[in-house]
């Protein structure tokens, strides 16, 4: 699960709005209170918002733009980028957990060294991740947490 808060600075008093995702893929919750009053998701691209009640003009917009400046957005895509050769898919749990699944015929052993010693350079706001590495078949794993 992830769960963020959201300011709506336009309002007076600027009320604060939960987005919670309860897993990947799922639509976000927009709570407000005790209320869930809408949900979000980005589909093809582009952002769509399913209110269940009356929602202020705007909150659309900066909940996604909330969302996109995540690390847990990001974070995937570097990985891959920088490990291209090597990984095959990075699936974010939440944001302090990921998985990361690698390209078959690979050395694995090397991928864990070239791992190990560069992916603290890759987090530029540290927080304690954790990072469970698979080969292709699933056989052999290891794990890297970085503070």
């Amino acid at each position: 699960m992830i769960e963020l808060v959201y300011f709506l600075e336009e309002q007076n008093g600027t009320p604060a709005y939960q987005v919670i995702q309860f897993n990947p893929g799922e639509p976000w919750q927009i709570v407000d209170g005790d209320e869930i009053i809408g949900r979000i998701q980005k589909q093809e691209g582009l952002w769509s918002l399913n209110a269940l009640s009356n929602v202020p003009e705007g909150l659309l917009t900066g909940i996604a733009k909330l969302i996109e400046q995540q690390a847990f957005n990001r974070l995937p895509s570097k990985i891959k980028e920088h490990w291209a050769t090597y990984v095959q898919e990075v699936i974010a749990q939440n944001d302090a957990l990921y998985l990361i699944v690698c390209k078959d015929n690979i050395d694995f052993d090397r991928f864990k060294k070239l791992f190990w010693g560069y992916i603290g350079e890759l987090i530029k706001d540290p927080w304690e991740i954790r990072f469970r590495v698979y080969n292709s078949d699933m056989s052999d794993d290891f794990e890297v947490v970085v503070n």
